[in-house]
């Protein structure tokens, strides 16, 4: 019995010997690697220290305290971390950690993440937990990193090595400094969960709530707003992707890569001591993808000037230029603001929605729909603009081009503008009329150009639908609809001007112009022997370019929708007649006088004929074709209807037709 005693005892004694052994040498290992971690970031030119390390093999847990690491090149970083505690630690691999557990307390992190000082930011979070870590055992080498983006660009590759199911915090505080934040601007992220992080890959990033407070300069006074953003959803973040348009490697890579996808948001509100309240329902951004060869931050970074030195417009204009090259980088699927609202001195204006997409830095649409408001005249409200086409790089290197000291832009760079736009539109815009109280309505307008020769655009579209009150000031033809007790008017435009290089045919087509109740013109013509040379802003030049054109045949549809019935009833009513009366007495004094001319122009006679059939048949349609007899050049005609309208008249054949 002795024996068996003594044995358990022995055995008792070599396993608890070979536990605190097993223990000791491990925590002997995780020691060194932290060391060598340590000593490699100390290397770099860091500050880096630690306080005491325990580890129980029991648990399978590694605490550490009181680590702090500071860099000074090549831009202010550090980081402070109270605790930091891994339970279920892994023990069978050298190069890699994993953790079933990981809680770090009391962490502290600043740094400068804008050049030349612009902008420090400072964050605080009390603590933070990784769920099923596993990450490589040392730091990579931290060699080579002579810039910001260096350092961006490691901190995402070493990112990329590590996998975790989920990290959260229930608080974190972000406290932003800069010359363009003087005052700072705080930030407490609430419910904190970053999930299913692997090969540098994001699934989702969540907040439940994000409080924001600044104090901003107004006038001779400072005024302090809050904010509150709930529920923001980022998905699919991608550092591989990010560490890859940032390596010089990839300079002259053009192919685009998926950074971000979607991004959404609940209610932001915001709201000042005593200014105008703001509120958003909800934001929602598309897929965000970047270009290396275009989104070039090290050059952005190489032309920036330096804090507190002046800027001379050389520079300037580097700038610029460089900054429209990193937005033709970008792409960012739809994007759409939801239910914004403000609190304006006139009265609360709301919008339904702004929605924006970017290809390679040109935004295909900028749409504002759903606009209400109050002004000084009354309520108004708009259904949709947009801007179409919008070419945002373009327009910063045409304006950067045009602000040359001593230099007064030329008329081309004016005239290059509209490059930067292909269009607008705009729909169902109601605003009360200033003098009667009553509403205009814009049911639609849009006017949009392309095809451009050198700076002119040599195609373009007008389009307007329009109804309005009637006033006295009116003249015909709304005296017409006045006198008939309508108050209002809907007149409609739609005119296109296109011109064709290879035919050298410039065509007008749709042209059409309507006011509603009364009647509609149809009209389409075009000039032949347009040179290329006529789309110029040099007058000279355009005056000797259109000695070329040529008339082309010319096609006019008017429509009756009421005009004659108004007129006649107007007519009538001045000659003290019956209705049917006047309609006799007009159609024949119209074929007399065209009879009359008709002498020196038969055509003219012909046109007679067909204006009377058009007064004798209400709600009738009269078309007319007017055609060169031979080449025609324009400016020749315009000179001969100075001297001779006559005979500048007979050189067109005219066909009319009454339906």
């Amino acid at each position: 019995m002795s024996k068996i005693v003594i044995g358990l005892g022995a055995a008792a004694v070599a396993a608890v010997g070979g536990y605190f052994s097993t223990e000791a040498y491990i925590k002997h290992r995780i020691a060194n690697e932290i060391e060598a971690n340590f000593a490699q970031i100390r290397a770099a030119g860091a500050q880096a220290k630690h306080g005491d390390l325990a580890f129980s093999l029991w648990t399978r847990q590694v605490t550490l305290s009181d680590i702090a690491v500071e860099f000074t090149t090549p831009q202010r970083a550090a980081i402070k971390v109270g605790r930091f505690s891994a339970s279920g630690v892994g023990s069978g691999s050298t190069t890699t950690f994993t953790a079933d557990h990981i809680v770090l307390t009391d962490i502290d992190a600043s740094g400068t993440i804008a050049p030349s000082g612009g902008l420090d930011v400072a964050v605080n979070a009390p603590r933070f937990e990784i769920d099923d870590y596993s990450g490589p055992t040392r730091l990579p080498a931290q060699a080579g990193l002579a810039s910001p983006l260096d350092m961006y660009r490691a901190g995402l590759t070493q990112f990329a090595a590590i996998s975790a199911r989920a990290m959260t915090a229930p608080t974190v505080t972000v406290k932003a400094t800069g010359k363009a934040l003087p005052n700072g601007t705080d930030y407490v992220y609430s419910d904190l969960a970053i999930r299913d992080i692997k090969d540098g890959k994001i699934a989702t990033s969540h907040a439940g709530r994000v409080n924001v407070a600044m104090t901003v300069a107004q006038a001779d006074k400072q005024v302090r707003m809050t904010g509150e953003i709930a529920d923001i959803t980022a998905k699919d973040f991608d550092a591989a992707a990010v560490a890859t348009v940032l390596d010089p490697a990839h300079a002259s890579d053009e192919k685009f890569y998926r950074i971000q996808g979607q991004i959404s948001t609940g209610a932001y509100t915001l709201t000042s001591d005593n200014g105008p309240s703001f509120r958003i329902d909800g934001i929602r951004m598309g897929d965000m993808k970047v270009q290396p060869s275009k989104f070039k931050m090290q050059e952005l970074l190489a032309v920036l000037p330096a804090a507190g030195t002046p800027v001379d417009p050389a520079k300037a204009r580097a700038v610029i230029n460089t900054v429209a090259s990193v937005y033709e980088g970008v792409q960012i699927d739809n994007t759409e603001i939801l239910g914004l609202s403000v609190q304006a001195p006139d009265g609360p204006i709301k919008l339904a929605a702004l929605r924006f997409n970017l290809d390679r830095g040109k935004i295909g649409e900028f749409a504002v729909e759903g606009l209400d408001g109050q002004s000084t005249e009354g309520p108004f409200k708009i259904g949709r603009f947009a801007l179409k086409g919008f070419d945002f790089p373009g327009l910063m290197r045409q304006t950067s081009q045009m602000t040359v000291p001593g230099m007064t832009p030329s008329a081309d760079s004016v005239v290059g503008l509209l490059k930067a736009l292909d269009g607008i539109e705009l729909k169902d815009m109601v605003v009360p009329h200033k003098s009667s109280g009553k509403l205009i309505t814009l049911h639609e307008a849009g006017l949009s150009w392309g095809q451009f020769v050198g700076p002119i655009p040599s195609k373009i579209n007008l389009k307007l639908n329009m109804t309005g009150p009637l006033e006295e000031k009116d003249g015909e033809p709304f005296t017409l609809l006045r006198d008939a007790g309508i108050d209002e008017a809907t007149a409609a435009i739609d005119i296109g001007l296109a011109w064709n290089e290879g035919e050298k045919k410039l065509t007008l087509t749709p042209g059409v112009f309507e006011i509603g109740k009364l009647f509609a013109v149809n009209a389409q013509t075009s000039l032949n022997n347009v040179p290329r040379n006529l789309f110029t802003t040099n007058p000279q030049q355009a005056m000797v370019a259109a000695l070329q054109m040529e008339y082309g045949p010319v096609e006019i549809v008017a429509r009756d929708l009421g005009a004659v019935d108004l007129s006649i009833a107007q007519y009538a009513r001045k000659q003290n007649v019956s209705t049917e009366e006047a309609r006799s007495a007009l159609a024949n004094e119209i074929r007399t006088k065209g009879r009359a001319a008709g002498n020196s122009n038969p055509a003219a006679s012909r046109l007679a004929d067909a204006a009377a059939a058009f007064i004798e048949r209400p709600h009738g349609t009269l078309s007319v074709k007017i055609t060169p007899r031979a080449k025609l050049p324009v400016m020749e005609f315009m000179d001969l209807m100075k001297n001779d309208p006559v005979t500048a008249f007979s050189l067109f054949e005219i066909d009319t037709q009454n339906r």
